[in-house]
């Protein structure tokens, strides 16, 4: 008995499932490449956060706001970073009911050898797009971002 497969219709196909098929690849292929260094791919967004944002203390509510996760949700992921010895909490000097997120010099040298896959995952989403299509793709997106902001 052959399998029926479906073949895609992109022009029928809702935006939303657009959007949830490139999130699940993209998710997909940065988990198969950080298996070997034991992280995930929302422990990965954590890591990038951190040192994208080197130049002040990085709370760990600044870390709920950025990520738009919930708070428990970014604890867990600190906590599973700081038993893999790639983050540091650290009690704020002038505010003592927050804490400040730093990352272990463990955690810079794999951002380091990960920046490379990084930049070749974001060449590979704008491959075959002049400057001014990928000019217009990213005000395109960022305009349903903040639409979906409004629901």
């Amino acid at each position: 008995m052959e399998k029926w497969k479906r073949e895609r219709d992109p022009e029928k196909e809702p935006l939303g499932f657009k959007f949830k098929l490139i999130h699940e690849s993209f998710e997909k292929n940065f988990n198969d490449q950080l298996k070997g260094e034991n992280l995930t791919f929302s422990q990965m967004s954590v890591l990038f956060y951190l040192i994208r944002n080197q130049d002040h203390k990085v709370s760990q509510k600044e870390l709920c706001e950025a990520l738009h996760s919930s708070h428990p949700t970014v604890i867990g992921l600190i906590d599973r970073l700081q038993e893999k010895d790639m983050v540091i909490r650290v009690v704020d000097e002038d505010n003592h009911k927050y804490k400040n997120i730093l990352l272990t010099p463990k955690a810079v040298d794999i951002l380091e050898k990960r920046k490379k896959h990084h930049e070749w995952m974001e060449d590979l989403l704008v491959k075959g797009m002049s400057k001014e299509e990928i000019k217009k793709l990213r005000q395109l997106l960022d305009k349903v971002y903040e639409n979906m902001q409004d629901i």
